[in-house]
């Protein structure tokens, strides 16, 4: 009986690089060995990437707070917020997720400047 040979490819790995002057151009994908797959490489600006991570934070945030205050989960702990309605809710939850937004944005900026502080020391005051 023969053997049958099956043959797989393997889909390249996606990396997320900061777009700087040496970076690799966008969308450029980098053979790696035979067997392990190859990385394709995504350029987004600094700044894009601290608002992905912001508004994720409050989206994530905005959505809990709605399951927190609308199941009633919030009051089992002793926090009640009154609402009337769903738009009610929805405003005072879209309030409520601002904060941990900026928390977010602060930590990010503190990172950036770190990180920049360690490649460029000349920058440093």
């Amino acid at each position: 009986m023969a053997e049958k040979t099956i043959t797989t490819t393997i889909e390249p790995e996606k990396v997320l690089v900061t777009e700087r002057p040496l970076a690799p151009a966008d969308n450029t994908v980098i053979a790696t060995p035979a067997g392990q797959p190859d990385v394709h490489i995504v350029t987004m600006t600094w700044y894009g990437q601290v608002g992905i991570r912001v508004l994720r934070t409050y989206l994530q945030s905005l959505v809990g707070f709605i399951l927190a205050v609308g199941s009633g989960a919030a009051g089992g702990v002793g926090i009640t917020i009154q609402v009337g309605d769903f738009g009610d809710l929805l405003l005072k939850s879209a309030g409520l997720a601002v904060a941990p937004a900026v928390m977010s944005l602060l930590q990010n900026s503190i990172e950036i400047l770190s990180k920049l502080d360690q490649t460029n020391p000349q920058v440093r005051a």
